[in-house]
């Protein structure tokens, strides 16, 4: 799993180069420079722990997230893009015989990347691809965890004045794991797993600011 996430991401950054550098017929208008605070909803998440054969699962429930995206341009269709999202849930932990049954937890993400910006008059959609890190912070006195994850983005943006807009997103977020490891330690850990990943699902309406 490992393996196919590092060759996706590679496929992606090769189809974003080969974007950003061919030579287009320009009939809309330039992107510029823009920022965008969110507020959405995040759906899925999911580790098997079958280390010790215990059948516990671990589940992320679904809850609101929020953050902020800035965007800027490196061609006439295509920006860079800086996205920062933070969720604040916890994970159900189902099976065997452990003293919680649930542990607060904040999610968020930090990536970069870059987006393919369609031409429309005042609504232009758009698809992206980002990566970097997600840093999982449990409540009590369990460790941080950081992993690797990536990103396909998608959506519209609705320009309502000069400066301002309105920013509608979907965003499929994939985080690799270890094929094996262990997950929120303090001594003990909650749950030793054998997975390679698991993704979520959010949708979110941003302001959008033209710079």
């Amino acid at each position: 799993m490992r393996v196919l996430f590092l060759t996706i991401c590679c496929a992606a950054l090769a189809a974003w180069a080969n974007v950003a550098n061919a030579r287009e017929v320009y009939t809309g208008e330039a992107v510029g420079w823009e920022i965008a605070p969110f507020y959405g909803y995040r759906f899925g998440g999911s580790i098997d722990d079958t280390d010790r054969n215990s059948d516990i699962s671990l589940d992320l429930n679904n809850a609101p997230a929020y953050g902020l995206v800035f965007d800027f341009p490196s061609g006439h269709h295509t920006q860079w893009e800086i996205f920062y999202s933070r969720q604040q849930t916890d994970i159900d932990i189902n099976g065997g015989l452990l003293a919680r049954e649930s542990v607060d937890v904040d999610i968020e993400y930090l990536h970069a990347g870059g987006i393919y910006v369609m031409d429309g008059d005042k609504q232009r959609p758009y698809v992206g691809f980002t990566l970097g890190a997600t840093r999982f912070s449990p409540d009590g006195d369990y460790d941080d965890e950081v992993e690797f994850s990536v990103a396909f983005v998608g959506g519209i943006k609705f320009q309502l004045a000069r400066h301002l807009g309105l920013r509608l997103d979907a965003r499929a977020l994939g985080t690799v794991t270890d094929s094996q490891g262990e997950f929120f330690c303090s001594g003990g850990c909650v749950a030793h797993w054998k997975s390679s990943g698991f993704w979520q699902f959010d949708t979110t309406l941003g302001l959008n600011f033209y710079l």
